[in-house]
């Protein structure tokens, strides 16, 4: 058995690096004493990355009734903590965008997944009234990252746990960590730990199967886990787990139900129908991270 370390990770030379003008928009926006000309001034030095956030912004993701068409206005209207989430999960696809599928991970699913996972933490965080400032679909965006890492960089035991479970012996998870000693959520909360994330988004990856053990924010992991768990019961993409599970009787829900009872009596099979309409939108997220058309092929404004 190969045993996976925070430092045998950072230890790999082509490791994915968060952008430069993510990390420094996110330095920006934690220093009380920078100014939003001063994080405009950071985003516009970037052409591309300027065009794709304006897309974003504008998109149904947002459902912006006026258009939104400089940084500037996207900065007021959204505020800085937003635009630099949106920041950060673009550079998300940019980090990962020229890893290779194979045939035992398909990246498209994965990534229906994940903007899945992080469209449903949007709508369900604002159902409950928690002001995440685009936090949770960063992090449910982020949550699985590490399983990408694993196929890239120990396919061989990646192929072991994919057998593994294929034949219906334990869950990925458990397998990840007989093979690798840790399993991806440690190893993509390393990843975001080595990016200089903040500690929430840290902690929401490392501990999105186990939220009790968040400190940090233990509302947002709370959060990525439920979205998470939501995503796998409407087959959105393909998140590796199978295991059964209780979306009332999990311990995230009963994390949240604490400070807000209102939980309690959401009506879960109807609240799971109205999600279609919210993931429609993270897939739009997709199409554009990925310079794709958007649906119905036009074009983004």
């Amino acid at each position: 058995m190969r045993q996976v370390t925070k430092s045998s990770i950072e230890r790999i030379k082509d490791l994915p690096m968060l952008p430069d003008i993510a990390a420094q928009v996110l330095a920006s926006v934690s220093d009380p004493r920078s100014s939003m000309a001063a994080l405009r001034g950071l985003i516009e030095r970037d052409p591309a990355l300027t065009a794709k956030l304006l897309k974003v912004a504008n998109s149904a993701l947002f459902g912006m009734r006026r258009q939104i068409s400089t940084i500037q206005l996207a900065l007021v209207v959204l505020g800085m903590n937003e635009v630099s989430s949106i920041v950060t999960s673009l550079s998300v696809f940019t980090a990962f965008c020229d890893m290779p599928d194979d045939e035992f991970f398909d990246r498209e699913r994965f990534w229906e997944h994940s903007a899945g996972c992080g469209g449903i933490a949007r709508i369900l965080s604002k159902r409950l009234g928690l002001k995440m400032e685009g936090r949770e679909f960063v992090a449910g965006l982020m949550h699985d990252v590490g399983r990408i890492l694993i196929d890239q960089y120990f396919h061989e035991e990646f192929v072991e746990i994919v057998e593994r479970v294929q034949r219906g012996t334990g869950s990925m998870r458990d397998a990840e960590k007989e093979f690798l000693g840790a399993s991806h959520d440690e190893i993509g909360g390393w990843l975001a730990d080595r990016w200089g994330l903040p500690d929430a988004l840290i902690e929401a990856v490392a501990c999105h199967h186990e939220p009790t053990r968040a400190e940090t924010d233990r509302a947002l992991t709370a959060v990525v886990h439920l979205s998470d768990l939501l995503c796998r019961a409407k087959g959105i993409g393909f998140s590796g787990e199978t295991e059964g599970f209780s979306i009332v009787d999990d311990e995230a829900w009963k994390l949240l139900a604490e400070d807000h009872p209102e939980l309690l009596d959401m009506d879960i099979e109807r609240f799971t129908f109205e999600l279609d309409a919210e993931i429609e939108k993270a897939m739009e997220f997709i199409r554009i991270s990925t310079n794709q058309p958007a649906s119905g092929g036009e074009e983004m404004p």
